[in-house]
């Protein structure tokens, strides 16, 4: 291939040319999405019920749904959890079942669910899976400012704003969050009600058939049948003279029970932005539609949209994630330039060559724009992660050029000969063709080879799942992506480039000479790279000869290193991480939860005493408030002036000093502060150790929370001991009033539970709404008492109810209220409940880990239960196996293409042995910069696995290919082709196949061999480790105002530390341990002589002829 590319220059160019042409048509047409599309086998089934507690949840709406879910073919898994208000169910399916069959045969089996739903419960949704890291994420919001109230501000942007976002480019849905959605509220007089004998259900009854059709009879016109309804026009008027009821001849209308009034429902959301009432809309982009494109539509289209509305209103962007990602991407580009300048000014101290570092550098241009181009034409989405990986593999790309350049840079010699054999400038080209081919084809099987194992090491990604699969998957498919192009650009351009933009500006500096090549023989002589074993060798030479020589001083010392990383400095020094998280923006976060039920209303009132403390907002900061329900966030943003200024350390003691003052409520305060302020009943995994307990019997599970909790709190070392739920933010245990029904005291009053219930919920202003048209608009109706607004929890049960017999009923006699504490989430796994205990450990980390081991292995667990340690961040015991067997396949799979490729079992484990060599690195830079090993790490080492092989693979191959030169020459001929079985093909030699020489030399002849390979692989391997190097150092630089790390800098970090290690440690390493394998192999193979000897047949006389 590279001949052809080489002879054939202007083709070459020319398909390089159509891959950049492509490049540029596919940039501003790819996908651009802040997470990748990655389509996991996984579905969740999310459904609310607003003011229901965990346990009706999960009795009501959670049960049945995981029964439903059990009848899908192909489930593997089903985790769900029911808290307050909500119920969520996450499906697993098989890696072999199709998702979008799945999405259908379970959407049938909701079927039966949907139909028998508790009241008020919101219908099912199937939803992608979403990690929880991103469950609270907006593509886009933005709020709105104006002089009206927040109700008529809703009801306005229903009206003028949805309209007109559904109508731009890529918007898919948009929703309105703050103020209430307006209704006509029907209120009774229940004293009224109660003198007149009527029940609020006959008014109900009554109203609703007021706008029914009906049927009037049947024309018939020109043939046509046609149907005739009638419909009453309903107004406010018609409503109050809507007949009700009959008492006694007597009828009753609804003005003389109650009255109808426009009203608003009872609010869902409060938004707030510096103190005062907003709106906020949040819009939802198509799917697959471009992050920053849908973006920038959006923010070109609100101002239009403002100016089209027919009231004063301000337009502010709350979140923006195309903005993020842009933000993201414009990092990504300024750290990929960064990392060319550097690697270009290292190659040009280097190479000392401005031309053949541009060539280089060239060449990842090339192949990120060959990669893009993949992109595009495979339909893979480019976000984040797949950047990341782009920007990750920069070194790696460079390393195949560098590796063509410099086999390449040291045949120069040729160029020498044809010099002093004074041929003609034409021949001198054809020495340089030749050369360039010849370097080219020398470093074939080592960049195949190193190539190969990169890409392969990341082939294990696929068995990856959940959200593993989500952030990883398409990091592997863009470095194996960029791998392949970078291979296709080392072999193709690199060769036609230096040809044309090097080599022949050397030869025209040469006199031309008088004579031509006299056929392919002297060509072949000029550029065959013969090694002298005459000549006198230099002092990098003898240094790496004398390193073998004494093997047995340099092994022990770099095993006992090895060995101490392993047994002392990962166990007890290295911070152990689990899930990479994404990075938080420097912003003030409070989150605000009160005990459940708490009205919404009642908790904006307590968010707002933390905004007063901080009114009013200076200008460069903003402050913004969402409620909902029991639950309220607020954020304080500042720009970059105010971040310096004593602000934001201010702001965040004030909420600090309201939070200590603010009792009954759990409180989480985040940022501008090394450590996070949390008050209240969490049940997060802050504290440092957490066992997961799971069982079939929630009580049973229960007791042994309670028991484990006893014992955990006997030890001093023990702090703030408690029972989690596994989830952020998440409360323990919360107050729940219950109403326990008497159906023997209802059935003896003729009274139902529905009327009952229906009687209750009007009580409390809470009744259901319907739809009727109302002065020809679909508008909500909801009926309520007159004194619904003022009446407490603790007055319902002396109210009383009549019943259809006229007869009047206390609710104590049916009812019972009392208050009790519940679980403020229930979770099940598989069908089998789950609870988490959570401490702090006060101690080194390997004392905790002994405790939390001592303490698992002490519970006592009956049949079907378990107890297992859970890391923080909450790594599943299944995700830790699949690290695991991720990094055991990526150590397979490189293992198997090495074999097969040296057709050789024994050589690929010695450059396996290369990889303890690279975990040193990893573990002491961890060390020694304090950072959490977490999952982003653990993948680093597949990246470093398939690094560190790679200068291993370069020295390993370089013995062989000395060793068989050496054969060569002291032999003659052509060993590899009279070695090999069949005709025409030829077998590869190595150090082992020296033994064919005389005992005398051929241990001398291995050194040198050895010794000679180290010193001309050296260049390659420092500069393709530095190269690596400095293109991942600039992912460790923190840019920006995020508080975190990114995806990239923990995986930087590993690969970093294990290359610098394995880089000195191989070069060390490696030669005193193939000379000491290769003469261990030969004596290995005199003793099997030796031990076949005495049974080898002897070969007996002829016997001599008798003679006559």
């Amino acid at each position: 291939m590279t001949r052809y590319f080489v002879r054939h220059p202007v083709t070459t160019w020319m398909i390089f040319t159509a891959f950049v042409v492509l490049g540029i048509y596919a940039l501003p047409k790819l996908k651009i999405e802040a997470l990748p599309e990655v389509d996991l086998p996984t579905l969740t089934i999310q459904t609310q019920w607003n003011g229901a507690s965990p346990q009706a949840i999960q009795r009501s709406i959670t049960l049945p749904i995981e029964e439903s879910v059990g009848r899908v073919h192909g489930v593997e898994k089903v985790v769900s959890t029911s808290r307050s208000g909500q119920s969520q169910v996450e499906v697993s399916f098989r890696r072999d079942v199709d998702i979008d069959f799945a999405r259908v045969e379970l959407n049938e089996q909701l079927g039966a669910v949907r139909r028998d739903l508790p009241l008020n419960a919101s219908q099912p949704q199937l939803l992608p899976y979403v990690p929880e890291e991103f469950e609270s994420e907006d593509f886009f919001t933005f709020s709105m400012e104006s002089e009206l109230s927040p109700n008529d501000l809703r009801e306005m942007a229903e009206t003028w704003i949805k309209p007109q976002l559904l109508a731009l480019e890529g918007v898919a849905d948009s929703r309105v969050m703050g103020g209430a959605r307006s209704l006509y509220k029907v209120i009774l007089d229940r004293d009224r009600l109660e003198l007149y004998n009527i029940t609020a259900d006959e008014v109900f009854a009554s109203l609703d058939q007021l706008d029914e059709l009906r049927g009037a009879g049947v024309i018939y016109e020109d043939g046509l049948e046609k149907l005739v309804a009638l419909r009453d026009r309903v107004d406010i008027n018609r409503l109050s003279q809507a007949e009700v009821a009959r008492r006694m001849g007597t009828t009753y209308r609804l003005y003389m029970l109650g009255k109808v009034i426009p009203d608003f429902e009872d609010p869902q959301y409060f938004v707030r932005a510096n103190g005062n009432n907003v709106v906020q809309i949040a819009v939802e982009k198509r799917s697959g539609a471009n992050t920053v494109s849908v973006s920038n539509t959006l923010k070109a289209g609100l101002p239009a949209i403002e100016a089209s509305l027919p009231f004063e209103a301000s337009f502010h962007i709350d979140n923006d994630q195309g903005e993020e990602l842009r933000e993201k991407l414009v990092e990504l580009v300024y750290r990929s330039l960064a990392i060319l300048a550097i690697l270009f000014i290292l190659l040009a101290i280097s190479l000392r060559q401005i031309r053949l570092t541009s060539i280089v550098i060239a060449s990842i241009l090339f192949a990120i724009v060959i990669s893009l181009s993949l992109f595009y034409f495979f339909k893979l989405s480019v976000n984040f992660i797949t950047i990341s990986g782009l920007t990750v593999c920069f070194g790696l790309i460079l390393d195949n050029s560098i590796l063509v350049l410099d086999s390449i840079h040291r045949r120069l010699e040729a160029l020498e000969k044809a010099e002093d054999a004074k041929l003609s400038r034409k021949a001198k080209l054809k020495v340089a063709i030749e050369m360039i081919v010849a370097g080219t084809h020398e470093v074939v099987f080592p960049i195949l080879t190193t190539t190969l194992t990169t890409i392969v090491a990341f082939l294990s990604f696929i068995f990856l799942s959940g959200r593993f699969a989500l952030f990883y998957v398409p990091l592997a498919v863009s470095v194996a992506t960029a791998m392949i192009a970078s291979l296709f650009v080392a072999f193709g351009w690199i060769p036609v480039a230096l040809n044309q933009g090097w080599a022949q500006s050397l030869v025209k500096k040469t006199p031309d000479g008088p004579n031509e090549l006299d056929g392919n023989h002297q060509l072949l002589s000029i550029v065959e790279e013969v090694p002298d074993l005459e000549s006198k060798r230099g002092w990098l030479e003898r240094a790496f000869d004398r390193s073998q020589r004494l093997w047995w001083v340099l092994l022990p010392p770099i095993i006992g290193l090895v060995v101490w990383g392993f047994v002392d400095v990962y166990p007890n020094k290295v911070i152990k991480g689990g899930f990479w998280q994404m990075p938080d923006m420097e912003e003030l976060l409070l989150y605000l939860e009160m005990p459940g039920g708490t009205d919404v209303i009642l908790t904006a009132e307590q968010l707002a005493k933390f905004e007063e403390e901080l009114l009013p907002i200076p200008d460069g900061a903003r402050m913004t408030s969402t409620t909902f329900g029991n639950q309220a966030i607020l954020r304080v943003e500042f720009d970059e002036a105010l971040k310096k200024t004593e602000y934001p350390t201010k702001y965040r003691l004030s909420l600090v000093e309201v939070a200590d003052a603010t009792g009954g409520a759990s409180i989480f305060i985040r940022g501008f502060s090394d450590r996070p302020y949390f008050k209240g009943p969490f049940s997060g995994s802050a504290l440092n150790s957490l066992i997961k307990m799971t069982g079939y019997n929630s009580r049973t599970l229960n007791e042994m929370a309670e028991d484990t909790l006893d014992n955990i709190g006997k030890s001093r070392r023990v702090r703030k001991e408690r029972v989690t739920s596994g989830r952020r933010f998440d409360r323990s245990f919360q107050d729940e009033t219950v109403l326990t029904i008497d159906r023997e005291a209802l059935a003896e009053h003729n009274l139902s539970v529905i009327e009952l219930v229906g009687y209750v919920r009007r009580l409390l202003g809470v009744d259901t709404p319907w739809t009727m048209l109302v002065e020809g608009k679909r508008q909500r109706m909801q009926l309520a008492f007159n004194d619904s607004e003022t009446i407490q929890y603790s007055d319902v049960a002396s109210k009383t109810i009549t019943n259809a017999y006229g007869e009047k009923v206390k609710l104590i006699d049916l009812v019972t209220l009392e208050q009790q504490p519940v679980k403020g989430s229930i979770t099940r796994e598989n069908q089998r409940y789950t609870m988490f205990l959570n401490w702090e450990y006060v101690g080194t980390d390997k004392m905790r880990r002994n405790y939390i081991k001592n303490t698992v292995d002490g519970i006592e667990k009956p049949y079907g239960y378990t107890v297992e340690e859970a890391t923080q961040q909450f790594f599943t015991e299944e995700e830790e196996a699949d690290l695991k067997l991720t990094l055991i396949l990526a150590v397979a799979f490189i293992f198997m293409i090495m074999a097969g490729l040296f057709e050789s079992v024994s050589l690929p484990i010695l450059v396996l042995l290369s990889l303890p060599l690279a975990m040193i690195g990893v573990f002491l830079a961890f060390w020694w910069t304090d950072s959490s090993f977490d999952s982003s790490a653990r993948i680093g080492l597949v990246l470093l696995f398939g690094i560190v092989v790679n200068n291993a693979i370069l020295l390993v191959s370089r013995f062989r290919q000395e060793a068989a030169m050496i054969l060569k020459a002291k032999l003659g001929g052509d060993p590899e082709s009279e070695a090999a079985l069949f005709a025409g093909m030829r077998k590869q030699l190595g150090g082992s196949n020296l033994r064919m020489l005389p005992g005398a030399e051929r241990a001398d002849l291995l050194r040198r061999a050895v010794a000679r390979g180290t010193r001309i692989r050296l260049r390659s391997i420092l500069l393709t480790s530095s190269t690596t190097i400095v293109g991942l150092a600039p992912l460790l630089i923190k840019f920006g105002d995020a508080e975190g790390q990114d995806i990239w800098e923990n995986l930087a970090l590993s690969s970093i530390g294990g290359l610098v290690s394995s880089t000195i440690l191989i070069l060390l390493f490696l030669p005193p341990l193939y000379y000491f394998s290769i003469r261990f192999l030969w004596v290995m193979e005199r003793f099997g002589r030796w031990l076949k000897k005495p049974f080898q047949r002897k070969k007996t006389p002829e016997s001599e002829p008798v003679q006559a």
